[in-house]
């Protein structure tokens, strides 16, 4: 038997485990079939769900809580974190945790705001922070994060509340009252696709999930553009194309307006927590998350995963709760795939199933 660690590396499955609650599922799954055999915990998000509580035991930040606004206007306590760094203050903020899916079911996506994180942005930047990591998966928004520089001071002339509905009424763009501190700070925005803003790739392939339907799909492309238009103009860039603009509805186009960086979410938590090194060590990989399909193969969590241990020549096996059919054309990366057991509850479920691959 192979006593060598186990990694245990997945992302979040949505709904029911956190990437931590994931990891710690799929190590007793390991104790199970492999009584003794060490595993080595590196829950891996990619900027959504399960990011902050990562990062904060990563960088063993302190965590915060902040009044204000969800997606929908509710005032509502956001978590953040708060870690020392060589620059100064390092800030550890998670969209989802403020602005996600598990919201207001009533609250129609067209009135749905990025304004809240702008604030909790804001307070960040007033609590000394130079460096600000911001995960962008699992929003519940599609604003193009108009609101979300509504609240960092940038002004829409003629719009009361800058969300999905009211992009098309821009008009005219202020930026005088932008924050000037955000031009002294280091944003490093994770996202978790690489879709632009704009087309048939853009924001919209995620609208129906926040629940616009495919009728409304071109609606919603059309003002993304509109406002992408006059903001371009107004800031003087052109952003929508890059790779990940796209993200939270249209908030990694926000966040390049304002120079962030634009990158991998799964990478940026891969590198903090020492993933390689414990790959390494490993003489298995194991990932999963909740659904896989041809989407995994755009910068999420268990593509890089099975992209690093195959350079260090580690085979890895791969638990999902559903694999979609669209998911075959990625399936060669993995030595094993499997999916969640039926009748179980989601944990002992990821238990069973790595236990099964593993006997």
């Amino acid at each position: 038997m192979d006593h060598a660690p186990v990694v245990a590396a997945p992302n979040a499955f949505k709904g029911t485990l956190s990437p931590l609650e994931a990891a710690q599922a799929m190590a007793r799954g390991v104790a199970q079939a492999c009584p003794g055999r060490a595993v080595i915990l590196r829950p891996l998000p990619d900027g959504g769900d399960g990011t902050l509580d990562v990062l904060t035991r990563a960088l063993r930040a302190e965590t915060h809580v902040f009044a204000t606004q969800d997606s929908c206007g509710h005032m509502m306590r956001a978590p953040f974190g708060l870690a020392r760094g060589r620059r100064g203050a390092i800030a550890l903020i998670e969209s989802a945790r403020v602005i996600g899916l598990a919201q207001d079911p009533q609250c129609p996506l067209s009135s749905r705001s990025t304004e809240g994180l702008g604030q909790l942005l804001r307070h960040v930047l007033d609590r000394g922070a130079r460096t600000v990591y911001l995960g962008l998966g699992g929003s519940a928004t599609c604003d193009a994060g108009v609101g979300f520089l509504a609240a960092l001071g940038v002004r829409f002339a003629g719009i009361p509340r800058a969300d999905l509905e009211t992009l098309e009424r821009i008009r005219a763009v202020d930026l005088a009252g932008l924050d000037p501190r955000l031009a002294r700070t280091r944003i490093i925005a994770l996202v978790d696709v690489t879709n632009p803003l704009a087309g048939p790739c853009g924001a919209v392939v995620f609208a129906a999930q926040k629940g616009a339907y495919p009728v409304d799909l071109g609606d919603i492309d059309r003002r993304l553009r509109w406002a992408a238009d006059r903001l371009e103009t107004v800031f003087a860039v052109s952003v929508r194309d890059r790779l990940g603009a796209g993200a939270a509805g249209g908030l990694g186009f926000a966040c390049a307006l304002l120079g962030a960086r634009l990158v991998p979410g799964a990478a940026i938590v891969a590198r903090l927590t020492g993933l390689a090194a414990a790959i390494r060590q490993a003489s298995l990989v194991l990932t999963g998350e909740g659904a896989c399909d041809a989407q995994t193969g755009y910068g999420k969590g268990p593509q890089l995963v099975a992209a690093q241990a195959r350079r260090l020549g580690r085979p890895v096996y791969l638990v999902c709760g559903r694999i979609d059919r669209s998911f075959a054309g990625l399936s060669e990366y993995y030595a094993r795939c499997a999916t969640l057991p039926p009748g179980l509850p989601a944990a002992d479920a990821l238990s069973a199933a790595v236990a099964d691959l593993l006997a």
